[in-house]
């Protein structure tokens, strides 16, 4: 279903863009994960918030590499309904290669859940240099009590067309 979720929405993050399926074992850590509303209304979301850490391992050779990386995000959303730009996260320099980007976002979306997306950007280590676009939508009931939480997710790649 979430797969499902990030064919269908990738046009939205990245106008004119396509998704291919996630590589077969390729899985991100999501932990410490949080998404709030401002004032807990449901009914009324006005602001909302989000922080997390996310991590990708080493996978692949050749055209298949994905680098490595880990990232702190965290942002805030408003109106109705709640979204917000792309913030940058924070690389863990420790982790990963030079010239990548992590990204997140609120994409707006009726339901009272949230929607965040993650996107990891890098270029291929080939001689072609191509940027390479993954990224993963998660959507996750708004935090009220619960504590933060663990998960993982399979990113697509996304592809413009």
């Amino acid at each position: 279903m979430l797969a499902a979720a990030i064919f269908a929405l990738a046009g939205s993050i990245i106008p004119g863009a396509t998704s291919s399926p996630p590589p077969e074992g390729y899985n991100w850590n999501v932990v410490n994960w949080q998404a709030g509303q401002s004032h807990g209304n449901p009914a009324d979301p006005t602001t909302g918030w989000y922080m997390f850490n996310v991590s990708g391992p080493e996978y692949g050779e050749g055209k298949t590499h994905i680098p490595s990386f880990a990232a702190h995000c965290e942002g805030f959303a408003d109106g109705i309904p709640l979204s917000s730009n792309f913030s940058s996260c924070t690389l863990d320099r420790s982790v990963g290669t030079p010239g990548t980007s992590v990204l997140a976002r609120v994409i707006p979306d009726p339901e009272i859940r949230a929607h965040i997306a993650i996107t990891y950007l890098f270029r291929t280590d080939d001689e072609a240099r191509m940027r390479r676009n993954f990224t993963v939508i998660i959507v996750e009931d708004w935090a009220r009590e619960r504590p933060p939480h663990n998960f993982t997710v399979n990113p697509a790649e996304a592809t413009a067309l």
